[in-house]
């Protein structure tokens, strides 16, 4: 995976090598952990509904959680907020017909609206919100990503990685098995693997 960033740059890692999604993780880098991957960016429409005409929001899927880059004041200023997956109960895509939504259920998920992020907006309830606006690839790699971090934070993987009475290669075939079923992406395994594989 590779790291971006020089010896006086915020360092972030991503899979992602588009020009303009790299500049926009590095208004976000000094908000990343040092272990954390972001694996998908994406605008918010400027033009379609539930979109900012001005300064749309910038929206992060990572391996550990949501971020949601807030640019107001012309760009000059930001709001950052940040979802981890272990918090959000469901996720699912309301595709339209210019763009899509996000709907994400999440306990206390109001606190985010009650700051005001320009197209973020409330469901049905305290605990529901949605994205709106967003190119839909994107957003389906979004939802993807959120639902496999759920799964993750379900699933006890450090006991996996950690149990040190089954060798490598058991703790290869349960990674493969998680891999199978959708709780591991390929980079998520990949990065994993290798991480056994050092311990040989």
């Amino acid at each position: 995976m590779p790291l971006f960033g020089g010896k006086d740059k915020a360092k972030f890692n991503t899979v992602l090598t588009d020009r303009d999604d790299l500049n926009e993780i590095k208004k976000i880098a000094d908000h990343l952990d040092e272990d954390e991957t972001v694996l998908v960016v994406a605008r918010q429409s400027r033009i379609k509904p539930g979109g900012s005409l001005t300064t749309p929001n910038i929206i992060f899927a990572t391996d550990k959680r949501l971020i949601i880059r807030d640019p107001h004041s012309l760009g000059l200023r930001q709001s950052i907020e940040d979802i981890s997956y272990d918090r959000i109960t469901s996720a699912r895509l309301d595709q339209g017909v210019l763009s899509s939504s996000i709907i994400l259920r999440a306990p206390g998920l109001s606190t985010i609206a009650e700051k005001k992020l320009d197209g973020i907006a409330m469901g049905n309830d305290s605990n529901e919100g949605q994205i709106e606006a967003i190119p839909k690839d994107k957003a389906e790699k979004i939802v993807e990503a959120i639902n496999q971090g759920i799964q993750r934070s379900k699933t006890p993987t450090t006991t996996i990685v950690n149990n040190n009475q089954a060798s490598v290669a058991d703790e290869l075939d349960k990674l493969a098995k998680l891999k199978d079923q959708g709780v591991l992406s390929e980079a998520e395994f990949l990065q994993m693997k290798q991480e056994l594989l050092k311990k040989i």
